[in-house]
């Protein structure tokens, strides 16, 4: 009989592990989703480094194959030429693409471990986003914005 009696009890304790295990994965994996989309959204702030003879701010960005910008946030001057370089510091190829606030369109295009550079002018005040548009790199948090004042 107490053979009989153990083998419930060890039985008892495995059912009582699993189910204790069981209810801990969904908040496990919660808290790693909540933690990962937080590093994501981060903002990461930049202003203009430095302003050229000819007056253009010089900003640079980083693109890192994680999906994101560095930095994701950057403040102009409103009718001050940009002077943007966007470095890979990946090994995919990312771009830089703004298409409002601008006269034309602007995509600089890199391939990893390289970097290129695009001037452009912000008329109006203004919050604008900017995305990486390679297939999928926006979409997994690959953005960022830029703020005209």
């Amino acid at each position: 009989m107490s053979r009989m009696g153990t083998s419930r009890t060890s039985r008892g304790r495995v059912r009582v592990a699993r189910l204790l295990f069981l209810a801990s994965l969904p908040l496990t994996l919660a808290f790693s989703a909540a933690c990962s989309s937080a590093s994501a959204s981060t903002p990461v702030l930049g202003t203009p480094v430095a302003t050229t003879s000819a007056g253009a701010q010089q900003v640079t960005i980083h693109a890192f194959d994680a999906m994101r910008f560095e930095p994701n946030v950057i403040t102009v001057h409103v009718g001050q030429t940009v002077e943007l370089t966007l470095t890979n510091d990946g090994s995919s190829d990312h771009d830089f693409a703004l298409s409002e606030g601008v006269a034309e369109p602007v995509k600089i295009v890199v391939k990893g471990g390289q970097s290129a550079m695009s001037t452009f002018t912000l008329d109006r005040p203004g919050t604008y986003s900017f995305t990486c548009s390679q297939f999928g790199h926006a979409g997994a948090g690959m953005r960022g914005v830029l703020i005209a004042q």
